[in-house]
């Protein structure tokens, strides 16, 4: 074999070879720890639940939400997460979210599609009541994220929250926007 061909195949194995391990072709998928915040916006309900409070009818406020997770593999997470939503009526007013989900990946890739389902404490207090209740809520959602790079991440997501027991014909309907950090 000439050395021309072989030295122009070496160059090119050379090239593909680097390439290859600078390509931005991510492991966005791996196992792993993160954290994430976010900013949205909260549809609210008041409840004929609790004492004293007008009939059900729906609010906006806005909502902040953090979140600590674990990502076990390229299907499923789990996060610790806490939700707040202010009242437009003052701080003592509004719904505070403590809970656990399960995210369930569609795809690995870049962009990577999602449903959450959750449990979470749930303490509300709509306009015109009392005092605090305290119960169970549950969430279910869709959401994506789209990997920047390896480690951040920026996300869209809607769920919704119902109440239980004490916080029962409590609802709230979140859409918000996120970023994550994997570490």
């Amino acid at each position: 074999m000439p050395r021309f061909p072989l030295r122009l195949l070496v160059i090119l194995v050379v090239i593909g070879l680097a390439h290859g391990a600078t390509a931005d072709d991510g492991d966005y998928s791996r196992p792993g720890a993160y954290v994430s915040g976010g900013l949205g916006v909260a549809w609210s309900s008041s409840s004929s639940s609790f004492p004293g409070v007008p009939e059900q009818h729906w609010e906006t406020d806005p909502e902040l939400n953090l979140a600590v997770g674990w990502r076990e593999n390229e299907r499923l997470a789990m996060e610790l997460e806490m939700a707040w939503i202010p009242s437009s009526e003052g701080i003592d007013y509004g719904n505070w979210l403590f809970g656990v989900n399960g995210k369930f990946f569609l795809l690995e890739d870049r962009i990577q599609p999602y449903l959450v389902l959750g449990a979470n404490g749930y303490w509300a207090k709509p306009p015109g009541a009392k005092a605090h209740e305290v119960d169970w809520g549950f969430r279910n959602g869709i959401g994506v994220d789209y990997y920047l790079d390896d480690h951040w991440a920026v996300g869209v997501e809607t769920s919704f929250v119902w109440g239980v027991g004490n916080v029962w014909k409590n609802y709230i309907l979140e859409t918000g926007v996120s970023a994550t950090y994997r570490f």
